[in-house]
This record gives structure tokens, C-alpha cells and sequence, in this order.
């Protein structure tokens, strides 16, 4: 064997010894395009992997670094690919196109006219890549089968890649028309799929029927007896109003009465003797019927000046030094007493936001304090008419009843709800926003 022999079998194993330890389909692209070139000579080498003839494209050309699709150099050059593609053959052999078809453009260097096809083949996964080089001499005999044992390393080496390459290999499948049909097919028919049409609102654990404070008489609060959250049983002192001026108005009326009933009974000791006196008796009489009366009133306000529990429960005030010392109207709520086991979720829903709300609705509601569990509710009553909460923003009150007996949560408790309306096709769900925004905007 020649010293050249040996030569070029020692860079057909560097060669191979290359695609073996490639790490990517692009090493992989410019070793045979630039690399091919130390074994036997050529003027151009095209190289892409094996698909559709109609749409093989090139990946690699020699001596250059991105392939320009647009070139005329390429286009033809993957004219020339595809044709070979359409044919179908297995085999690595040289072949000849006409000088005057091989001109890409003007001013541009036309492509040698001997080509040797090289299609690139891996036992266990068929067909990898084809590629064509390219140069003004005849193919040798040699030159050939060296170029056909490494067109199946090539193969080989394109085939290991592709199945470690998840991402190239979906991108094909997503690519493939009959796979986007499919996608495209499932995505119309999953509009239809029903679905409950939701909507989520701001919640809050409120008392059920609890026992409502009101002011009895119009004054001012001197003390609070209780804190929020307290027990308190039926009884129990929770209220004292400001008892200064009214104590005053019953000793009044007292002293009055009083001075009538001594008048009276002056009146009535004369009486005998002056007819004026008696006629003041009668007078007298009535006198002392009506101060009785306003005695009696204010004895009532005095004592409704002490407001006592009337049932068991817990006290829900608000804030207890904002009631010290504020001025109540009668009638004016001061607080709640509530039996903690009996309690209702209350709802605001949004009116941006808003679905048409059932009794009966199913909703899931989520607590701050606890938002990896649900607690399951139903809807109770809910408002016609939109009220402007804290946050200024109109909203529906929504009540709902809580469906699990035990464990029931602690008033105060605030959350998310979400409430589910009546069933729905999923495209009205996920468009109905956009829908009414062009409604509104439009008028359509």
C-alpha cells in the first residue's frame, strides 16, 4: 500500500473519529461540508438532511458559514437535490448536468458540472441526509467508494443526534400538515366542550340572623363593656349611654311632680271654703296625670340608657374606641351579637365581572387564612341592584349558605369566591370579555 493510501486512510479515521464525537447536527453539518475535502478534492459541497422533496432545503454549503436560502447558487443547487430526491436512489454514484444549467446567475461562478450523489443512510433509521459535491474533474472509481463508506458514517452520526434531539424532532412533528390539521381540528372542536361559566368576587364570614344593637335613644356612648369576639350571655352589660342630662330631666320631672302634688292637696284642704280652689283640683289632677307621664318617659330613658345582651353569642363591634364618646341617633346600628357556629359567606361580585347568578349556584370558596383548602357553598339570596363597596367599585352582595357542617369558620374570615353561573360553549368563556368590549366600543 502507497504512502498516499495510507495517508488518506489516516484522515478518513479522523474523519470518522470527527462525526463520532460531533455534539450537535451543526458540527455535524460543517465537518462533512469542510472537513470531506481532506480525502478526496472538490470544489463545492451541498448537504441537508433527507425529507420531502418538495420541501429539502439546504443546511450546509463548503466554505460557508450561513447558507443565504435565497441565493441562486442554492436555489439551484436545491433544484438539482430535489430532483435527485424525486428518483430515489439508494446508491452513491457520480452524474453530469449540462454547463449552460448550471450558470446560477450573472456574475455569479457557475457550479462544476461532474456531481457525485451521496445519499446518507443509517441502519436503524433509514435515511438521513442527502448530499452532493461538486468539481471540474471526472469522479475516480476510488474516490467513490471512499465517499460511500463514509456516506453511512454520516448516517450513523445524523441518526445518534436526532434521537437525543427532543426539540428538533418536535419542531418536525409540529411542521408536519397533517399534524397542524389535527391540532387545529381539536382546537375548533374543543369550543364547543361546555363548560360552567365562573366568575370570582371578594368574600367575607359574616353572622347568619344575628342579633342586631341599635341605639334606643339618642346620645352619646360612655362606655363599652365588652372587646370584639367577647362571649357574652344573655344579660350581659355591653352599652352605657352618657346618663348626665337625662338623670336630670327624671329629677325635674320628679321635683315637679312634687310641687303639684303639694299644690293638690293645698287646693283640695281649701276647697270647701273657695269655689276657685275647688276648681283648681280638677286642673291640678290633670296637671299631675301628664307630669306622671313624663315622669314615667324619662324613668324609660334612663333605663334604656344601659343596654344589656339579648341573647348568648360573641359581640362583633367594629372598632370599640370609635364608639366611645360618638353620638348615636336612635335606631343607629352599634353592634351585632352572633352565634359563631351559625354563619353565612357574603360576596361581593363585580359588576364588570358579573354572570347571571342562580340560588342554588355552586361556589367554592377560598380563605386568606387557608387558600390550599375549599369550602363548598351555595347561593342563598343575592341583590338586584349593585352597591359601591370599600374599594369604590359597584358590586353585587351575593350570600351563600356553607354546605360543610362542622369546623365552620370564624367570623371576620375574608377570601375569594369563585361562584358558577349556568353552562356555556368554552369559546363564549374564554371570549366573552372581548365580545362585550367590542359591543361596547363598537356598537355591534
Amino acid at each position: 500500500m502507497s504512502q498516499d493510501q495510507l495517508n488518506r486512510l489516516a484522515r478518513i479515521f479522523t474523519f470518522e473519529k470527527k462525526l463520532r464525537e460531533a455534539k450537535s447536527l451543526v458540527e455535524i453539518r460543517y465537518t462533512v461540508t469542510n472537513e470531506l475535502r481532506n480525502i478526496t478534492p472538490f470544489v463545492f459541497a451541498f448537504f441537508g438532511e433527507w425529507t420531502n422533496p418538495n420541501k429539502f432545503k439546504i443546511d450546509a454549503i463548503s466554505d460557508i458559514a450561513v447558507v443565504e436560502q435565497t441565493s441562486s447558487t442554492t436555489i439551484l443547487a436545491q433544484k438539482i437535490i430535489r430532483e435527485k430526491l424525486k428518483e430515489g436512489s439508494p446508491d452513491t454514484h457520480p452524474f453530469t448536468i449540462e454547463k449552460d444549467s448550471l450558470i446560477p446567475a450573472k456574475g455569479e461562478n457557475p457550479i462544476p458540472d461532474k456531481l457525485l450523489w451521496v445519499p446518507c443512510f443509517s441502519n436503524q433509521k433509514g435515511p438521513q441526509a442527502a448530499l452532493i459535491l461538486a468539481r471540474d474533474e471526472n469522479w475516480e472509481e476510488q474516490d467513490i467508494e471512499y465517499i460511500r463508506h463514509l456516506s453511512a458514517s454520516i448516517g450513523h452520526a445524523m441518526g445518534s443526534l436526532k434521537e437525543n434531539n427532543f426539540f428538533e424532532s418536535s419542531i418536525k412533528v409540529f411542521k408536519n400538515t397533517w399534524f397542524q390539521f389535527l391540532i387545529i381540528a381539536g382546537l375548533i372542536a374543543s369550543m364547543f366542550i361546555p363548560i360552567s361559566l365562573s366568575t370570582v368576587g371578594k368574600s367575607e364570614i359574616v353572622p347568619k340572623d344575628p342579633y342586631v344593637i341599635n341605639a334606643p335613644i339618642e346620645g352619646v356612648i360612655q362606655e363599652v363593656f365588652i372587646q370584639n369576639n367577647d362571649n357574652v350571655d344573655i344579660g350581659t352589660t355591653l352599652i352605657s349611654f352618657e346618663k348626665t342630662d337625662l338623670q336630670n330631666d327624671y329629677d325635674l320631672a320628679f321635683q315637679e311632680l312634687k310641687v303639684i302634688e303639694t299644690e293638690l292637696l293645698q287646693a283640695k284642704q281649701s276647697s270647701f271654703q273657695s269655689k276657685e280652689d275647688k276648681a283648681m283640683v280638677s286642673q291640678l289632677q290633670s296637671k299631675i296625670k301628664l307630669v306622671e307621664q313624663t315622669l314615667s318617659y324619662q324613668k324609660y330613658l334612663l333605663d334604656e340608657s344601659t343596654i344589656n345582651s339579648p341573647a348568648d353569642g360573641i359581640a362583633v363591634i367594629k372598632d370599640k374606641s370609635l364608639l366611645i364618646g360618638k353620638p348615636f341617633k336612635v335606631g343607629e346600628t352599634i353592634m351585632v351579637i352572633a352565634d359563631p357556629s351559625n354563619v353565612v359567606v357574603e360576596i361581593m361580585m363585580p359588576v364588570k365581572d358579573a354572570i347571571t347568578v342562580k340560588k342554588d349556584a355552586e361556589i367554592n370558596v377560598f380563605l386568606d387564612s387557608d387558600p390550599l383548602n375549599v369550602i363548598p357553598a351555595k347561593v342563598s339570596k343575592f341583590s338586584y341592584e349593585p352597591e359601591l363597596t370599600s374599594e369604590n367599585t359597584l358590586a353585587y352582595r351575593v350570600t351563600a349558605e356553607i354546605l360543610t357542617a362542622k369546623n365552620s369558620p370564624r367570623i371576620g374570615l375574608r377570601g375569594t369566591a369563585k361562584i358558577f353561573g349556568e353552562e356555556v360553549k368554552l369559546f363564549f368563556y374564554l371570549f366573552r370579555k372581548p365580545i362585550i368590549f367590542v359591543r361596547q366600543t363598537l356598537g355591534i
